[in-house]
């Protein structure tokens, strides 16, 4: 997953030789305390979604709190499932943090 780090910038996945997915557009960012996220996400439908990631210091490092919004035509895998997938993909980001 690619992130550029600006308003309007696209966060995408490049499988390389042309193949990848646009998850969405940065809406807001202010760092290092906010980054806000729209587009389709994981979703190849129709369907858009919002998130709000909100980094917080703390003692001994940070908080991040996740709101993901979304509306559309959802399949209801993906709205079972959603919970799972940004639990992994958090998991990631705190495994890679350390």
């Amino acid at each position: 997953m690619l992130l550029e780090p600006k308003p309007g910038g696209r966060w995408y996945r490049d499988r390389g030789n042309g193949v990848g997915h646009l998850w969405g557009f940065v809406q807001a960012i202010k760092p290092p305390t906010l980054l806000e996220l729209s587009g389709p996400l994981f979703m190849s439908y129709p369907a858009t979604n919002h998130i709000e990631i909100k980094i917080d210091p703390v003692a001994g490092g940070c908080r991040v709190a996740l709101r993901h919004r979304a509306i559309g035509m959802i399949d209801p895998q993906h709205r079972k499932g959603v919970g799972t997938g940004w639990s992994h993909m958090l998991a990631e980001v705190k495994k890679d943090c350390e």
